[in-house]
């Protein structure tokens, strides 16, 4: 069973990742012009051309400057190509080099480590590997905690993320009170698309465990705040 984590800033974004670098400027680097190619070749499908190019940009990096993080970044956004090839050994081999970097660079408790360890998580999680993806989740929750706080929405993400993982494998009484603690986070930060996405995911654990007129209540407010938001 294929685990849809929240679309989390977290995870390897797709189509590419930065990871806290501004967008490349109108003079950009090879680097950069692989990588907004390859991102650009994964928009439109043509994910050999994706491949091609983001492998590109990996090699750039490795044999340029040598900077750690560039080929980091490479690495993960390599892993989503691969994921969506069909490859989910081959990103997941590709994520754990990521997060190997990202450990010795910029040490283990960095958030972009967490970042790393929720794109590793799903992509267990998309081959039912519900014990590597539980290891990956919960070492990415103890970081947003001590890094960011025990309310930040990304600590929130996280939450959701353990929660559904919980979830998918019915572990109901587990996964039910860190909703309800992301739930009041996701309130704080007034995001209404992560709030509406938290709430209809405790709608779904509500309707699984028999209690309806609750998960309906938890639906009709998430198509309120849904409807709220400016983005759609």
């Amino acid at each position: 069973m294929a685990l849809a984590l929240l679309a989390l800033a977290s995870a390897c974004t797709v189509p590419v990742n930065w990871f806290g670098r501004k967008p490349p400027p109108p003079k950009t680097t090879p680097w950069e012009n692989d990588t907004q190619a390859g991102a650009e070749a994964y928009k439109e499908g043509n994910l050999d051309e994706a491949e091609r190019r983001l492998e590109l940009a990996r090699e750039r990096a490795a044999s340029g400057s040598g900077d750690q993080l560039a080929i980091a970044a490479s690495l993960s956004n390599l892993s989503v190509v691969h994921r969506a090839q069909g490859d989910i050994p081959g990103a997941i081999e590709l994520q754990k080099e990521a997060l190997e970097i990202r450990e010795k660079a910029q040490g283990t408790e960095h958030p972009d480590v967490a970042v790393t360890l929720n794109s590793l998580a799903a992509l267990y999680a998309a081959q039912d590997d519900y014990a590597s993806a539980e290891s990956a989740l919960k070492r990415a929750l103890a970081i947003r905690e001590k890094a960011l706080g025990a309310d930040n929405h990304y600590t929130a993400e996280s939450l959701n993320n353990l929660a559904l993982l919980y979830a998918a494998q019915g572990r109901y009484s587990d996964a039910e009170p860190l909703y309800q603690r992301a739930l009041v986070i996701f309130e704080q930060h007034k995001d209404p698309r992560e709030l509406a996405t938290a709430l209809e995911n405790y709608a779904a654990l509500l309707e699984e465990t028999g209690r309806t007129a609750a998960a309906e209540e938890m639906d009709t407010r998430a198509r309120a705040v849904r409807a709220t938001d400016v983005r759609k």
